[in-house]
């Protein structure tokens, strides 16, 4: 592979994006559920028109130039309750809240660091453009890694709702950590 640019998404990234993303849920999480997952049909509405929403992208540039070896995307928190215990909806549905999703790398891509990286630009972005003091993600942990990647990260645990049926975690993003400087972050609360 050669070397790998991550970026805001435009929309010549959302075919590569939403390729990446399908690929991912195929292979490590059962497949498309509309419940869930049916931002991916319209990723131009749901991140490059929405306020306060982005897509970012890893692309790949040399031999595949521009292909979308990994995703991540930031929106407004609107958890439902239920399958959310009450309270987590109430914390978190606020406008100075955002949700990390769509955190997924192609499996040839993966142990280089690039959902590091998404990760890091994205809260940035979350932080420093769009305004928000928060930044919460939930993971299956039922998915190979995904537990132990975002324990690694510098990331505070809020709840461990297993053993729901979709095996959630949820934690907020260490935000003065992640970003390497002092600010607000979930410790603080």
């Amino acid at each position: 592979m050669g070397e790998v640019k991550i970026r805001a998404a435009g929309p010549a990234d959302l075919a590569g994006a939403a390729a990446c993303m399908r690929e991912v849920l195929d292979r490590d999480m059962g497949g498309y559920q509309e419940r869930w997952h049916r931002d991916i049909d319209d990723l131009a509405v749901t991140y490059l028109q929405a306020p306060r929403a982005a897509l970012f992208v890893a692309v790949e540039h040399g031999e595949n130039e521009g292909r979308v070896l990994a995703t991540t995307a930031v929106r407004p928190c609107h958890l439902v309750s239920p399958p959310n215990p009450e309270w987590l909806a109430a914390r978190y549905n606020g406008p100075e809240t955002c949700q990390l999703v769509r955190v997924w790398v192609r499996p040839q891509a993966r142990r280089r660091g690039l959902a590091r990286r998404l990760v890091a630009e994205a809260s940035a972005w979350a932080t420093e453009v769009a305004g928000y003091d928060t930044v919460y993600l939930h993971t299956d942990a039922g998915v190979p890694g995904a537990e132990a990647f975002w324990r690694s990260m510098p990331t505070v645990e809020v709840h461990d709702a297993r053993p729901d049926p979709f095996n959630t975690v949820h934690f907020e993003i260490d935000l003065p950590k992640i970003a390497g400087r002092p600010g607000k972050g979930a410790e603080q609360r």
